[in-house]
């Protein structure tokens, strides 16, 4: 495709003098030139057109596109705006803005542009889903279950739209939704190892430990290094089998993605255990990781080996 877009480009490019500079001409260009991989080209041509037709919003629009290729986010966010600004009923636009404004942290302001997209695309699942995103990251749980719930509606067969649903259904303590989302996607693909942890998380939750932990083997059956299983299994572990528990802090460490968390959860095994100089670089490895959480009590606990065994 960037190879037939490239040539596509050079094609219209030897017909823009031709065709005088006729908008159709200039703005398929600039978008093939995008969807070339031609980023760098795309964006000094967008400038020298947008230029000549600074209220073209395609222009913009594709100009956004080649800044966001290029990691030029703010620029991006920019061209989109202007994009939006210059055809308020263009859903792509909207769409393109709003995704630019969640990679910069602007929930509310994402979600909205998402919202104005879907005034013109009743039920776009791909808008629908990111809205639902950007929902459950704003901690909107009921909303974005909701969002999913119409995405699974039009893609039922989408196994990471049934694995989102279930997890937004478990966080939103519907654990009957998340359970039949789940069950599906690992119909549909039955190594998901993801839908296989999500649900282990239920049967923790339920208090049903024994279905977890067999559901936490299962999903690291199907991927050995998956850090986030390692952890649960080692946290379901650390008060009936230490050794057990140590064993799969130190995995989830390790593994993909790492659990860096476990740092503190090895601290407590070993401060428990007696052995306190393991304990100390565990709690200072966790406050290296994050220095702005629990910090007066991880301060309270090196002190307090300090005092008992002395300072290295």
């Amino acid at each position: 495709m960037s190879v037939l877009a490239r040539v596509a480009a050079a094609v219209l490019g030897l017909l823009e003098p031709i065709a005088h500079g006729a908008r159709w001409v200039v703005v398929q260009r600039l978008r093939l030139l995008v969807d070339g991989g031609a980023s760098q080209l795309a964006i000094l041509y967008g400038w020298r057109q947008l230029a000549r037709r600074p209220h073209e919003p395609w222009l913009h629009f594709h100009a956004g596109r080649a800044a966001q290729a290029r990691g030029l986010d703010d620029q991006a966010r920019v061209r989109f705006a202007h994009a939006a600004a210059l055809g308020p009923d263009e859903a792509t636009f909207r769409f393109a803005l709003g995704y630019s404004l969640r990679q910069e942290g602007h929930l509310a302001s994402a979600a909205r542009e998402y919202r104005l997209a879907l005034r013109e695309i009743p039920d776009e699942p791909k808008i629908l889903f990111n809205l639902g995103v950007v929902e459950r990251e704003r901690k909107r749980h009921g909303s974005a279950q909701s969002c999913f719930e119409r995405v699974v509606f039009h893609w039922p067969r989408d196994v990471r739209s049934l694995y989102t649903l279930g997890v937004c259904a478990f966080e939103n303590g519907d654990h009957p939704q998340a359970r039949a989302s789940l069950g599906k996607a690992l119909a549909r693909d039955p190594r998901h190892h993801k839908s296989k942890y999500q649900l282990a998380l239920i049967d923790l939750r339920e208090e049903r430990v024994d279905d977890g932990r067999a559901a936490l083997q299962a999903t690291l059956a199907l991927k050995r290094n998956y850090g986030p299983a390692h952890y649960a299994l080692g946290r379901s572990l650390a008060v009936d089998d230490p050794p057990r528990a140590w064993h799969h802090f130190r995995e989830s460490l390790l593994a993909d993605p790492p659990v860096l968390r476990a740092h503190l959860d090895l601290a407590r095994l070993h401060h428990e255990g007696g052995r306190l100089r393991e304990a100390r670089a565990e709690y200072l490895l966790y406050a290296r990781h994050y220095p702005h959480k629990r910090r007066e009590w991880i301060a309270a606990r090196v002190a307090e080996i300090d005092h008992t065994v002395g300072r290295p």
